[in-house]
């Protein structure tokens, strides 16, 4: 309250649309420095009722461990795991190749919906718990897929690193080859 209304305010977050206001503007402006009585002010900030911030969580976890944000994650997972384009899966499919094996990491209702015809259901959930069972050759080329490419392509690098090595991740996921208006199969797996 005592520092230079010109001294310019950086908010460390989105700011109702500004960079920077001032001290003099904040005085002025945000009802939080209304309240000159202590007491008021303790009573104003408790009965706000504000919602959650957005990735409040992931902050919070990333700040206290120095772990990594989700972002990071998906970040080092898309330098490390190769992609397979929708035209290039769909030729395999028209080719009617074999030596592919179609893994859908959704879950069970959204593979139901509607699916890459051939495909096979393991939610990423149950990934590292049934991929012994479920994917019994190593060697074997996998194509990975989710709605939007992000849990295939964490789920893409976990099966590279557990010894998958012909794993990969189909780039733009299950929406975009909806939109692209390639083939589709639903109900369950064949």
């Amino acid at each position: 309250m005592r520092l230079d209304p010109s001294l310019k305010v950086f908010p460390a977050h989105e700011y109702k649309g500004r960079s920077h206001s001032t001290i003099g503007q904040e005085l002025a402006e945000n009802p939080r420095l209304q309240k000159k009585d202590r007491d008021a002010f303790i009573e104003m900030m408790q009965t706000l009722n504000l919602t959650m911030p957005a990735h409040v969580t992931e902050a919070l976890r990333t700040n206290m461990t120095g772990g990594k944000t989700v972002a990071q994650m998906l970040s080092e997972a898309a330098a490390i795991v190769p992609f397979m384009s929708l035209a290039e899966l769909n030729s395999c499919l028209e080719l009617r190749r074999n030596d592919l094996i179609l893994l859908d990491v959704r879950e069970r209702d959204a593979f139901e919906e509607g699916h890459v015809p051939g495909a096979r259901l393991l939610p990423r959930g149950q990934l590292e718990l049934r991929v012994n069972q479920e994917l019994t050759d190593p060697p074997k080329r996998i194509l990975v897929y989710c709605e939007f490419g992000r849990i295939s392509t964490l789920a893409t690098a976990t099966l590279r690193q557990m010894g998958f090595r012909g794993a990969v991740a189909l780039d733009g996921g299950m929406k975009a080859w909806r939109e692209a208006g390639y083939p589709l199969a639903s109900g369950k797996e064949s």
